[in-house]
């Protein structure tokens, strides 16, 4: 039987500001009807390439196919017109992306974005059906993803539900007109580990009953354990090995993939210890009775209904030099209890003390500034999309009034240091993968010069 998707020999490259660079290299990949397989690689190995190339969604330019095919039920993609792609798009290839809010417009609700796909499914297929039939069959869609309260679903906007809702309503719309293959982006790595398990479980169910192929792209190799029956690894653009999941977990090959397993921390096992094993006495954060009350308000005058409570009587100590977990679901408090430590909620009880200086009057300040910086988890939406990479990482470094030589030799060191290559500097978010794009925002928040008086001009107090 052919292969529901067949990429032969495909080469991609993208030329900008007068430089052309290869990014995929003769990458060969097959789906069969039914089966499930992974693309896995660290970030820009070049599998969001691969699978914007497959649904036809690569900007041409700065992208341009050197080489290569794509067939997909015996019908060559890459030859097509635009709307012959738009057929195939939702009817015969969909695709779940790997942050949910960024897929939603979040000033339309649920069932209007479930209606527009329905309805523009239905011109191009030459479909007639009424409002009451596209709704219908939205909230039995919605059932498939165990969504039962499809009507409250509907009516709701993006912003109203979890962040496990928000997949399984992508998951949804994906699956409105039935398609054969669907491709799932990163589908998890945006959920805690639990919703995450529900999100995998319902897309493996969803292949057995549907009768769906699965083209799994990500790099968490526990997601591959739990969904791939196959297996392809990716490494510079290029797919090193290929195999059953079985055969590249147990007995690797190459030695990427030998590396990437053995990067995989064991969940179980000895506790991590310094060399000494001696933990340092000084205290580096010491949070006492932290709390925090959220107001509930509603109604047409937006009165009070009440309070919940995000973050209860927390008390915990950073020792310097400790790398502190914080673990636990969605809701359970974790980000509210960093954002009171960075100054940026209000705590309605307890104390924090960052280096033996209260938050109360350190927070905001230049100095805290240069001792405490965060790491989101989006770095899509906390980068700056009209700035370079070197403008963005040298935010903090313009706080100390380093010079500008200075700024971009530390930039560059920043950047080798989350093994990125210097000349990203004068790129853009856009042109980055998401875990690139996650080192870099990384490196931003490292940006401080070894020496706070390096580069000054002036006299440094």
């Amino acid at each position: 039987m052919a292969p529901i998707l067949d990429i032969s020999k495909l080469s991609i490259s993208f030329s900008n500001y007068g430089r052309t660079v290869r990014v995929l290299h003769d990458v060969d990949l097959t789906v069969n009807e039914g089966e499930r397989v992974a693309l896995i690689g660290q970030s820009g190995s070049g599998k969001t390439v691969t699978m914007r190339a497959v649904i036809g969604t690569l900007p041409m330019p700065p992208a341009q196919v050197d080489g290569g095919t794509i067939t997909f039920e015996g019908q060559e993609l890459l030859g097509l017109d635009r709307r012959a792609r738009n057929i195939i798009k939702g009817t015969g290839i969909s695709i779940v992306l790997q942050d949910p809010m960024l897929s939603f417009n979040p000033v339309l609700t649920i069932g209007r974005q479930m209606d527009d796909i329905l309805r523009y499914a239905d011109v191009r297929l030459g479909r007639s059906r009424s409002k009451a039939e596209r709704r219908d069959h939205a909230i039995d869609t919605l059932r498939k993803v165990q969504l039962p309260e499809g009507g409250r679903i509907l009516g709701s906007y993006p912003m109203q539900l979890s962040g496990g809702m928000r997949q399984r309503v992508l998951i949804g719309m994906a699956l409105l007109n039935n398609p054969r293959l669907l491709i799932a982006d990163e589908p998890g790595t945006a959920l805690d580990v639990t919703t995450q398990a529900e999100i995998l479980n319902l897309l493996n169910r969803l292949v057995a009953e549907e009768g769906l192929s699965l083209l799994m792209i990500t790099h968490n190799l526990g997601v591959v354990r739990e969904t791939a029956d196959r297996v392809y690894v990716m490494q510079k653009g290029r797919v090193v090995e290929t195999g059953p999941r079985q055969a590249i977990f147990e007995a690797p090959q190459h030695e990427y993939t030998k590396r990437l397993m053995e990067a995989v921390p064991p969940l179980y096992g000895d506790r991590v210890i310094d060399a000494q094993n001696v933990r340092d006495p000084r205290v580096s954060v010491d949070i006492k009775g932290l709390t925090k009350d959220f107001t509930e308000r509603g109604g047409f005058f937006n009165l009070k209904r009440g309070t919940n409570r995000a973050v209860n009587d927390v008390s915990l100590e950073i020792h310097h030099g400790d790398i502190f977990g914080i673990a636990g679901e969605s809701g359970s408090g974790k980000t509210t209890l960093a954002k009171m430590v960075l100054g940026l909620f209000e705590k309605n009880a307890g104390q924090v003390t960052i280096e033996g200086r209260s938050l109360d009057d350190f927070a905001g300040t230049t100095e805290f500034r240069k001792t405490v910086q965060i790491v989101y988890q989006n770095p899509g939406s906390s980068l700056n999309p009209k700035r370079t990479i070197e403008d963005q990482i040298a935010v903090p470094l313009k706080f100390t009034g380093a010079d500008h030589s200075t700024i971009k030799r530390r930039v560059g060191e920043l950047l080798t240091m989350v093994d990125l290559p210097t000349d990203y500097a004068s790129m853009y978010p856009h042109e980055l993968s998401g875990g690139q794009k996650q080192r870099v925002a990384i490196a931003r928040a490292l940006g401080q010069p070894e020496d706070p008086c390096s580069g000054r001009t002036d006299k440094c107090a």
